[in-house]
């Protein structure tokens, strides 16, 4: 189900509802798409071991959403975890904190989503491991699901439950049909710069 959702823009989806929408978390890297069935985690920053065993558990085409608790301060994501997370095929990550190495991470094609960039980083403690893997997480004033469907793009991102996702499908496709329709119309409108009087 959730594939059907790539040719939907964030866009059309703010059109129709505010419901899910992360509103201070960003695209850090331009011109991606992300649609993915989410797991979540949850750290305790500046401890962010428990993100070492959510990427074993997840799942080519996941989206890995993780919220940061306490401190948001620290960047708990950078070039090693990027790609470690492209040689499992997730379909992005989402993260409601920051992320380091952005230079590094913007030279690769995958969706990251977060709130900014920071040089203070978590670290993993060699004896205690905290957090929590796919329990209910809060993004954004967001309550997030394991199982929840994520839409993101350059404009923005959205997380909807299964059914949520279903019902809202519905209604962005007849956008997108009417906004392409009068897409067409606007352009054929326009005249070419070169017919202009001097």
């Amino acid at each position: 189900m959730k594939d059907v959702f790539h040719n939907i823009s964030t866009s059309t989806l703010g059109h129709l509802t505010d419901t899910g929408y992360l509103s201070d978390i960003k695209s850090q890297v331009p011109n991606q798409k992300m649609v993915g069935r989410i797991v979540t985690a949850r750290i305790y920053p500046p401890d962010a071991g428990i993100l070492r065993e959510a990427l074993i558990k997840a799942q080519a085409g996941d989206a890995l959403a993780i919220e940061c608790a306490v401190n948001d301060h620290y960047a708990c994501w950078g070039e090693l975890r990027n790609l470690a997370a492209q040689i499992k095929k997730l379909a992005g990550v989402i993260i409601a904190g920051n992320i380091t190495d952005i230079s590094a991470l913007r030279s690769q094609p995958f969706p990251i989503f977060a709130r900014g960039v920071s040089a203070l980083t978590t670290r993993t403690r060699t004896n205690a491991q905290s957090g929590e893997i796919n329990i209910p997480v809060t993004l954004s004033g967001v309550i997030v699901k394991p199982g929840d469907i994520a839409i993101g793009d350059d404009d923005g991102l959205f997380v909807f439950s299964e059914n949520y996702a279903n019902e809202v499908l519905k209604l962005a496709q007849i956008k997108e049909r009417q906004d392409r329709v009068k897409r067409k119309e606007l352009l054929s409108k326009l005249i070419p710069p070169s017919s202009k009087a001097v």
